[in-house]
């Protein structure tokens, strides 16, 4: 069967549906507590994200062209739109949220547990076996992209919500820099194999004069960059959020 034309654009019904329910949700939501507008101008470009990255040519390109851009649809769904869509909702909604969510939501967002759950979700993914059967179903596809979506939200809940109680700095710290470390070597796989990885873009028609292992490895150089770039600035974040802690430390113990 002849590939689509790189700008045909892709149409996912369940991804625009799920944009439909999270925004007509949070709009619910803001009823009971009005959003400052920078929270709703938050989740709404957290939700494009999402439903942009799989309802547009990016699909088309990612299905029957390049891992390039697959792998950017990835971080899109996994990295960018998880902290974008947390950071909408108000301190109110995430209690709700954690409250709806119950034990196992408080048990699946403590550090020591989304670090591996999102770690196995990120590489899982990514195996061979998965990754060419989900790229020949579409969806199979889809599931690929809810679990990116699912185990991004579960490992920065705790990063930022607060809820279901707030994780100490230094945790956040070396959580941060533990998943920065571990999650780099699928990257580095990507950058340094001179040998395609997957089956279907072995085979897939060439685009941008690209070769498949060129492909590969533009696409690990990307995954390790925009990784560099969130996991260091959130890394930042903190560590001055820690020296503002001890700093006020300080002034508490000093005497009047």
């Amino acid at each position: 069967m002849t590939p689509l034309s790189p700008d045909s654009f892709s149409f996912e019904p369940l991804f625009a549906a799920l944009g439909v329910v999270a925004v007509a949700l949070y709009v619910r939501a803001a009823r009971r507590d009005r959003p400052a507008r920078w929270r709703a101008v938050l989740l709404g470009l957290g939700v494009l994200l999402v439903v942009g990255a799989v309802d547009s040519p990016l699909e088309t390109i990612a299905r029957h062209y390049l891992l390039l851009v697959h792998l950017l649809q990835n971080v899109i769904v996994a990295d960018w739109a998880p902290p974008l869509l947390i950071l909408g909702l108000t301190p109110a909604m995430r209690a709700a949220v954690s409250r709806r969510g119950g034990p196992w939501f408080a048990t699946l967002t403590q550090p020591a547990v989304a670090l591996p759950v999102w770690l196995a979700g990120w590489y899982g993914i990514h195996l061979p076996a998965f990754y060419d059967y989900a790229l020949r179903h579409p969806w199979a596809l889809n599931v690929e992209h809810l679990i990116l979506l699912a185990v991004g939200a579960l490992f920065w809940w705790p990063v930022i919500s607060g809820e279901p109680r707030r994780v100490s700095t230094p945790t956040i710290l070396a959580y941060l820099g533990a998943a920065f470390v571990s999650s780099a070597f699928l990257g580095l796989a990507f950058i340094f194999s001179s040998t395609p990885f997957y089956d279907v873009y072995e085979h897939a028609p060439r685009l941008w004069g690209l070769s498949a292992a060129k492909d590969q490895n533009l696409g690990g150089i990307l995954m390790n960059a925009e990784q560099t770039v969130i996991f260091l600035g959130a890394l930042a974040y903190f560590l001055l959020r820690l020296l503002d802690e001890e700093q006020e430390l300080q002034q508490s113990a000093e005497p009047g």
